[in-house]
């Protein structure tokens, strides 16, 4: 791939399909209720002036009605955070992270610490919408950015990169944002599809 050729994603095309049709399965499926997501921000983000900005600029960028939980209003209330966060993490439907620019040169790449990095690692099994928010290129699904590596356990931390082309149409993202809006009442459960097994590993290869 050349510096010319349009980088809209790092995700193969069928893990591209097959996410989305992942995220409709879920769209679907969803039940009338609350839908919550974490986000997922590092102390120095939430530390900052433009914090409620932040929360803000997420909550318009989401689907009306999503609540917002993070550190401050779930886990730091003298919560022992080994144990609480495992069983919040089982009650959400998404997971947005943010994370630092390691370079303020190269906005595209974002840098999660190792509790970011756990709290990731712990949602995307689970199949459910996980997304990149930044300021610069609104929500991106996490499956589109470019992953890598740095540092030694436990304090192993995670490289997202934004595609070069990256745009906000894209399929990715509007199926995801179908699977964290809420339901609307009154959608009868028998005309609502099986959970497709896929959902279980979304990052994975479709079968053959």
């Amino acid at each position: 791939m050349t510096a010319d050729t349009p980088l809209h994603s790092y995700a193969p095309p069928a893990r591209r399909q097959a996410y989305v049709k992942a995220m409709r399965q879920i769209a679907a499926q969803r039940q009338p209720g609350s839908v919550r997501i974490y986000f997922s921000a590092p102390p120095e983000l939430r530390a900052r002036p433009n914090w409620g900005r932040r929360l803000d600029d997420l909550r318009e960028a989401l689907p009306d009605g999503v609540e917002i939980l993070h550190y401050d209003t779930a886990l730091g209330l003298g919560a022992d955070y080994p144990s609480a966060w495992p069983q919040l993490a089982a009650t959400l439907d998404g997971l947005v992270v943010a994370g630092l620019h390691p370079k303020s040169h190269k906005p595209r790449i974002h840098e999660l610490g190792p509790v970011g990095r756990q709290e990731l690692i712990t949602v995307v099994p689970t199949g459910r919408p996980v997304l990149l928010h930044s300021i610069e290129h609104g929500l991106v699904p996490v499956l589109d950015c470019q992953p890598k590596r740095s540092g030694q356990e436990p304090h192993q931390r995670l490289r997202l990169t934004i595609p070069r082309d990256w745009t906000p149409d894209s399929p990715t993202l509007q199926a995801a944002l179908d699977a964290l809006s809420p339901a609307a009442t009154g959608t009868p459960q028998d005309e609502r599809p099986d959970m497709s097994p896929h959902l279980s590993h979304p990052f994975a290869a479709p079968s053959r």
